[in-house]
């Protein structure tokens, strides 16, 4: 065997940091394409929540390759209705996404909703250690080695970062976080709410936007209703030091009518609040050697582009194909890398236009997007909402 080529089949390994969506999916597929995956994960447990999701495309394509799409469930109410809340606070009718976007059809969902179908499919499969993640990375010829923060030692033919922006398989091989991230002057928070608000029914979801600020809140079918917040700052780093409902009421003074006041008391109760700035990872290479990060670690796309989760599916599921596909690791990973860099990039691009939807950053882009929503909202605008929400 060459350092470049791969053990046979059923002999190769692969460890993998992060059991997030980007690597259930890696496992499930490598798993399928005869290898033996280990995932280290160093949260205490695995995790849950998140925010909505728009699921089309290359991730809702993978997720049909690995057998997983009939358990996804599509949480709109088709009785629920889609508000904008106006600068008075009163809600006026809103945004409806379209029903077939890219090619596929479109669900909407969870991130944890993917989260749990793909853990499902793979806990019995795969070894997922909790409460560990890399220390040291060494990597030769033949193998990768990490050393974890529990001391022990794993040795694998292929090592997949697939832990996040704030990747450490990246800040240990590729280099300092600073180098690939680029920051938005936003910053999110999103949790569960714990109840409906009041004035919306059951299914029922509303926006309210301003220059600067926004405030979402999405029902789903069978599942408590999740709160989303966004807004505009010059020192995001600073901002998410701060105890997040003490940022939060300050960002969202008289603003939304009752509608963020009810948020921000359920973000108050809630036992998990994300808060976080929002930004982008580019880097010119995803792979080193026997190192190759995937999802988030390679090439966040922020929440603007809502296709995060679902390229995390495709890159995990092309990646063991190709594996399998190629005799040694350097052609399968730029042959992989090749495939998914153009979508990326588009992805990536989308975003920097989507988040003046999410948030306008001014008041002439408040009154756009408006005219906008009016216009997707007639027939004759449906095509503009698809190739929008591509």
């Amino acid at each position: 065997m060459t350092s470049s080529s791969l053990p046979p089949r059923g002999a190769r390994r692969a460890l993998i940091v992060g059991s997030g969506i980007s690597g259930l999916a890696a496992a499930l597929s490598l798993h399928r394409a005869g290898w033996q995956p280990l995932i280290v994960e160093r949260a205490p447990e695995r995790r849950t929540g998140g925010y909505f999701v728009r699921f089309n495309g290359p991730g809702y394509t993978a997720a049909e390759r690995l057998g997983i799409l009939d358990s996804l469930p599509d949480r709109r109410d088709p009785d629920g209705r889609m508000f904008e809340v106006d600068a008075r606070g009163r809600l006026t009718p809103g945004l409806t996404f379209p029903e077939q976007v890219n090619g596929t059809p479109m669900r909407m969902l969870l991130r944890s909703d993917l989260e749990r179908v793909l853990y499902e499919a793979v806990k019995d499969l795969v070894e997922i250690r909790y409460g560990t993640g890399p220390a040291t990375i060494t990597q030769d010829r033949d193998q990768v080695t990490v050393t974890l923060t529990d001391g022990s030692v794993e040795s694998a033919d292929l090592l997949i970062g697939a832990d996040g922006i704030h990747s450490t398989v990246r800040s240990l091989v590729f280099g300092p976080e600073d180098l690939y991230r680029k920051d938005f002057d936003h910053v999110v928070a999103a949790c569960l709410m714990d109840g409906p608000l009041s004035g919306l029914q059951e299914g029922d979801s509303a926006v309210a936007t301003a220059p600067g600020r926004s405030a979402w809140i999405n029902s789903y079918r069978d599942h408590p209703p999740v709160a989303f917040l966004l807004y505009r700052t010059d020192w995001p780093a600073a901002e998410i030091r701060k105890k997040p409902s003490v940022a939060l009421r300050e960002a969202f003074a008289g603003f939304g009518g009752d509608l963020v006041p009810a948020m921000l008391e359920a973000m108050d109760r809630s036992e998990s609040v994300l808060f976080d700035q929002v930004s982008q990872i580019h880097m010119s290479r995803w792979s080193q050697g026997r190192v190759v990060l995937l999802g988030d670690s390679a090439w966040c796309m922020t929440l603007h582009s809502g296709q995060g989760s679902g390229m995390g599916i495709a890159g995990g599921e092309l990646l063991a194909r190709l594996l399998t596909e190629h005799g040694d690791l350097p052609t399968a990973l730029g042959s992989w890398e090749q495939h998914m860099r153009p979508h990326v990039t588009r992805h990536q691009k989308e975003a920097l236009r989507m988040r003046h939807f999410f948030m306008p950053a001014n008041r002439f882009g408040r009154v756009a997007r408006s005219t906008l929503i009016r216009a997707i909202s007639t027939p004759a605008g449906a095509r503009l909402g698809k190739a929008l929400m591509g």
